[in-house]
């Protein structure tokens, strides 16, 4: 799973990628950074404390700090080379600059989706246009004919995310990397004085961008101060703020939505691991993340949810006494949260 960490120049880009990954990375401002995120998972701390294994596994993120993308035209060519690299990620966060005022800030939402509508809508005229010369075959009419249905989103200024395109067609435009069938989430970086108005700032954004977007407020700055603080100092330092808890973990929920990605999670006595995979993934190819071995020889799922475990006090024993722990077959929809453990024969 990669992230790109995307905006206007001094949006705080680079301020909430360092507060997530380590404030002692190494940054660039004129190439991408990208480094990792260990996903914070209560369930998965108390089972490392159930079963005390040699090691646990946190699910991790990738994020990609991408450079400002500057305005005006004399500035093309840089912005076409950092479009490329938005190109080579999942999903989008944009950083959205609240707390200088030195703009509208829902302008700027504004002009930032509407440079990416802009660039995906030059795409698919492009291709049109090559289509025209090109033999005519039951597979280029199939392209044509979506193409045509994505010319008609951009040009009402809607991303392709909100186009109504089937999976089959979805798959079809893969190659073209559409910006805008990227999910996006906004986080919208509001000084101190803001906290309080968080919601209110998020409906505001909420009126302008897809239905499929997430949006959070973060004081990216105060997170930043936060992540560099021991755990018994966290609590003074919110308490100041007027914070229950930090929003980074709030962050990090949003996007695994953003993505449609859930947890599962193996255990032993070697190794508690968190697991991420795709919401509706069978247990054959849940398998498959853990080996493709175990995919091709599936055999069964044992498998129990986390809240059934810990209402059998964590054991095994009695949660098969109490008819909580089931076998499914390979067809089975792991849910988030699951325990599971993979029957095999290769």
């Amino acid at each position: 799973m990669k992230i790109g960490i995307t905006g206007l120049p001094s949006s705080g880009k680079t301020t909430l990628f360092k507060a997530l990954v380590g404030a002692d990375i190494q940054t660039f401002f004129d190439k991408p950074n990208v480094g990792s995120v260990k996903v914070t998972d209560k369930e998965l701390q108390k089972l490392s404390e159930v079963f005390h294994p040699k090691k646990t596994t946190p699910a991790e993120i990738t994020f990609v700090d991408i450079p400002g993308i500057p305005g005006g035209y004399e500035n093309k060519k840089r912005r076409n080379e950092i479009f490329s690299s938005i190109k080579k990620t999942d999903a989008l966060v944009e950083v959205v600059d609240v707390f200088s005022g030195a703009q509208d800030f829902e302008e700027a939402v504004k002009s930032f989706d509407s440079d990416l509508i802009i660039m995906d809508l030059d795409v698919v005229e492009k291709r049109l246009e090559r289509l025209k010369k090109e033999k005519k075959s039951p597979k280029t009419e199939r392209e044509k004919e979506i193409l045509e249905k994505c010319k008609i989103v951009l040009e009402n200024e809607k991303p392709l995310i909100d186009a109504g395109l089937s999976e089959d067609e979805i798959l079809l435009l893969r190659s073209f990397e559409f910006f805008t069938l990227k999910p996006i989430l906004y986080v919208l970086n509001i000084g101190d004085k803001s906290i309080g108005e968080r919601q209110i700032l998020i409906n505001k954004v909420r009126q302008i961008v897809s239905k499929k977007s997430e949006i959070i407020a973060v004081p990216v700055s105060l997170e930043f101060e936060l992540s560099e603080l021991s755990e018994e100092d966290k609590r003074e330092f919110l308490d100041s703020y007027g914070l229950e808890k930090p929003v980074l973990p709030e962050f990090i929920e949003a996007s695994y939505r953003l993505l449609g990605y859930i947890t599962f999670y193996t255990v032993g006595e070697d190794e508690v691991k968190a697991w991420t995979i795709r919401k509706g993934t069978n247990a054959r190819k849940a398998a498959g993340k853990i080996h493709s071995d175990i995919e091709r020889g599936f055999i069964a799922a044992e498998v129990i949810s986390y809240e059934d475990f810990a209402k059998a006090d964590f054991s095994f024993k009695r949660a098969k006494e109490n008819g909580l722990l089931r076998i499914e077959g390979e067809n089975y929809i792991v849910n988030n949260k699951d325990i599971v453990h993979f029957r095999f024969n290769v």
